[in-house]
């Protein structure tokens, strides 16, 4: 894999072509890797939190998949647009999905596309992971749960490892370029992906780099469908069943993903909305916050602590 560029405001001496700025975010999009090494024994909050706090929290955003680490604004309210993984790096991730009566607990927690409910990690450090869009890392990662309840997949075979590892990362400031192919092969291990049947079909994959490359032309359905040879209605019912959200919402997320991406990178709300495709930046702001759950102007208050890797296009 060939190293990726990264873009920000505040260089850090990490390499040539990488950088990092400092902003305020709530985690939305998530992922992460590491190295083996032997299963840390559970430490408590009291003990766990005065030896992170010092760390800075960790946002890289890919194009592919995100990775956050570090503690979640809490209790979170989700309605997801891409399949989820979030590992409790200390202690378990307390979940709820709507319309159910009690909470249930995991360290390691698969949420699918348009889950809705309410997450909390209690302040604790986690990792947390937006998976590709095209489904596939979620195929993958189904196989290992040994659990399901909420409408979620729970406690993977591979949890003490991938807890280890997570805590390892979290303890360094890693490089997006070294990062990445970890992050990779820890959500798609070979010998699982050999198992997995699922493939997106190549037609939905045009697709996708068809929203993803004309994000201002605001391309309709019937347009994307004479691209690969499919009526109005079969492409909208192959997308929803490989991708698990209709194509306006995933165009939405796409665009939230990049308006995220300038914005980190020191544009302003305005000017990522108009960027991103968006006709105005109110337009933006209801969008950014009917999906997302927060404003964007959250994004351009700076707090310490956090570390933003976008990267460059």
């Amino acid at each position: 894999m060939t190293s990726q560029m990264f873009r920000s405001v505040r260089i850090v001496p990490f390499s040539s072509g990488q950088a990092l700025r400092q902003v305020d975010y709530s985690p939305f999009w998530v992922s992460g890797s590491a190295t083996r090494r032997d299963y840390p024994r559970q430490l408590s909050s009291a003990r766990a939190n005065p030896m992170l706090a010092a760390l800075p929290h960790r946002l890289y955003l890919w194009e592919r998949r995100t990775l956050y680490l570090g503690p979640l604004r809490s209790p979170a309210q989700l309605s997801l647009a891409a399949s989820r993984l979030l590992i409790g790096l200390h202690g378990s991730i307390r979940f709820r999905h709507h319309g159910h009566q009690h909470d249930s607990y995991a360290r390691s927690l698969l949420l699918p596309v348009g889950w809705q409910g309410t997450v909390d990690s209690g302040r604790q450090w986690v990792a947390d992971c937006h998976l590709d869009a095209t489904g596939f890392d979620y195929a993958v990662l189904r196989q290992l749960a040994t659990h399901q309840t909420q409408a979620a997949y729970c406690d993977l075979s591979n949890e003490p490892l991938l807890i280890s590892a997570f805590d390892e990362v979290s303890q360094h400031l890693a490089p997006p370029d070294v990062l990445y192919p970890q992050l990779d092969a820890w959500l798609n291990p070979p010998e699982w992906v050999k198992r997995t049947a699922f493939r997106c079909d190549p037609r939905i994959l045009t697709t996708l780099q068809r929203i993803k490359a004309s994000t201002q032309e605001n391309l309709s359905v019937a347009s994307l469908a004479q691209q690969v040879g499919l009526s109005t209605s079969r492409l909208a019912n192959l997308f929803k069943e490989q991708i698990g959200i209709p194509i306006r919402r995933y165009r939405l997320w796409y665009r939230l993903f990049l308006s995220t991406q300038r914005i980190a990178c020191g544009a302003s709300v305005t000017e990522a909305a108009l960027e991103a495709g968006f006709a105005d930046a109110a337009h933006f702001t209801r969008t950014y916050r009917s999906i997302l759950g927060i404003q964007p102007s959250a994004l351009t208050r700076p707090r310490a602590g956090l570390h933003v890797f976008v990267e460059g296009r």
